[in-house]
């Protein structure tokens, strides 16, 4: 697990700097990492990660300098990857191997795959729309080629195995259940592997979001663009306002299927903000990217996040800076501390924030704390002018105490049940009641504790029999504030 974590601090949060490297030297130095040194088309996820290093190099230095080198020297390495996608029982291809939360077991997995994958789709996206005919005739087929292995090998296959989950606006992608063994190739069997059937992390939806939304791009399939819309308003619906700026965890449930079936008040996962810095890095320039293609996110939403680097994290010294977590003034302002938080595996303390370079775009002082000069202008203008634009909107609340609320599905229909999921900071008499609509007028009480609740997970299941067909707002009530999450019963 430290392996693993270790890698993905690399990939998405250290600069990588390719200046002044050839084509041909980058090419070299990129058939080097260990997913082409294996034997064999038995590969998996953590030699996805060692491949996706420094993969953006030949995009970038291509759009830097103009110089073809680099596109057909992308095509090389692209295609190496490709040849050792292993095909499965079902048909599908994928980058199959030791499943890397239990090597007992053979799997691919959509981040595997989507890291890789998304790379070539930004080669896609660029040589098919590029301005100049000779560059679109040259490279035409290797791009269709490319495209088709996502649509087919990502999106189709991801789907057909049933881990794409609709509720409402929101959708989202679940692990799968079914592995191979060393002594059986030719079989996809369900085994009791830990972390089956689980919704993905933010960071991993984000990335099939993203291999969505460059496909859209290229071919305007509109069904492309609904899957990736609904995958960036299901992470916004879970963000959390704390005065002027945006809080969100690693991971939240989505179903009822991430309840622990063991335990009445237990996830199968945990939820908080994920204490390494560069996973927010990360999903911050996919939500940038989501942003300029017109989904999901306002101007506002990126002031928020913003005010969450400059405000929050950052000491306020250009000459020495220094970071903390994204958390640090909710918990501050809901304890009057920090609470120093391990990573997930326990092996090292709390690393803190950093700049999200990401927001370069929107805001000087990220520009001049990066140390570069950027030529565009700084704008909130979407780059991709030409979409359509589809804001998504819910009613944000400034909260300390809780750290996530939601309904489980947010689409019901009478006599379903859905669960009432929340957790908290402190301790205290929570309370949850159904509002109409617009949260002007009380409809009914969902759960009301007269005990003093612990701080921690509240999971409640409501018989939401008697209440009309209609639209609501769930709200939990803490001490003086509250949160709420839209809600429709069938």
């Amino acid at each position: 697990m430290r392996i693993f974590f270790s890698l993905f601090l690399l990939i998405t949060c250290l600069p990588i700097s390719f200046a002044d490297t050839s084509a041909e030297d980058l090419l070299q130095k990129k058939l080097r990492t260990k997913l082409l040194r294996t034997p064999g088309t038995l590969t998996g996820e953590s030699m996805c990660w060692h491949a996706a290093f420094g993969m953006s190099a030949f995009m970038d230095e291509y759009r830097a300098t103009n110089d073809t080198a680099y596109l057909d020297a992308a095509i090389q390495y692209y295609d190496a990857l490709i040849n050792k996608m292993h095909e499965s029982p079902d048909g599908y291809k994928g980058w199959v191997g030791p499943f890397i939360y239990d090597d007992n077991y053979i799997c691919d997995v959509h981040i595997g795959d989507a890291i890789l994958i998304n790379h070539m789709l930004d080669f896609c996206e660029t040589v098919l729309l590029h301005e100049n005919k000779d560059i679109r005739q040259k490279y035409n087929t290797k791009a269709f080629s490319y495209l088709e292995l996502a649509k087919k090998h990502l999106i189709e296959k991801w789907d057909r195995r049933g881990t794409w989950h609709v509720d409402g606006s929101y959708g989202a992608y679940s692990s799968w259940n079914k592995y191979l063994t060393a002594d059986n190739l030719n079989e996809w069997r369900v085994l009791p592997a830990v972390k089956s059937n689980i919704t993905l992390p933010f960071n991993k939806q984000n990335s099939m979001g993203i291999a969505c939304l460059r496909i859209y791009r290229i071919t305007v399939e509109k069904q492309y663009r609904d899957k990736a819309l609904k995958i960036f308003n299901f992470m916004k619906s879970r963000m959390c306002l704390f005065q002027d700026h945006y809080v969100w965890n690693y991971w939240e449930p989505f179903g009822k299927w991430d309840i622990d079936p063991d335990s009445s008040n237990k996830l199968r996962h945990w939820v908080n903000v994920h204490p390494y810095r560069n996973y927010q890095a990360g999903e911050i320039h996919d939500i940038v990217e989501a942003y300029h293609s017109g989904l999901t996110f306002t101007q506002q939403d990126l002031e928020h996040i913003i005010n969450t680097n400059l405000k929050v994290m950052w000491n306020g010294d250009k000459t020495n800076p220094k970071w903390r977590n994204s958390n640090y003034a909710v918990e501050m302002a809901a304890w009057g501390k920090i609470r120093i938080t391990k990573t997930p595996g326990g092996e090292s303390p709390n690393l803190a924030g950093t700049l999200w370079t990401g927001l370069r775009d929107f805001d000087p002082t990220i520009r001049e704390l990066m140390g570069r000069k950027i030529k565009t202008p700084i704008s909130f203008q979407r780059k991709y002018s030409n979409l359509p634009v589809t804001e998504f909107h819910r009613p944000f609340h400034s909260s300390r105490y809780f750290t996530m609320v939601a309904v489980l599905p947010s689409v019901s229909s009478k006599g379903d049940a859905p669960v009432f999921v929340s957790q908290t900071r402190i301790a205290g008499n929570i309370k949850i009641e159904i509002y109409s609509k617009d949260g002007e007028q009380k409809i009914t009480n969902v759960f009301l504790n007269n005990k003093k609740d612990p701080a921690g997970l509240l999971i409640y299941h409501w018989d939401n029999k008697d209440v009309l067909p209609g639209e609501y707002r769930a709200r939990w009530t803490l001490k003086d504030e509250y949160r709420e999450f839209p809600i429709m019963v069938k």
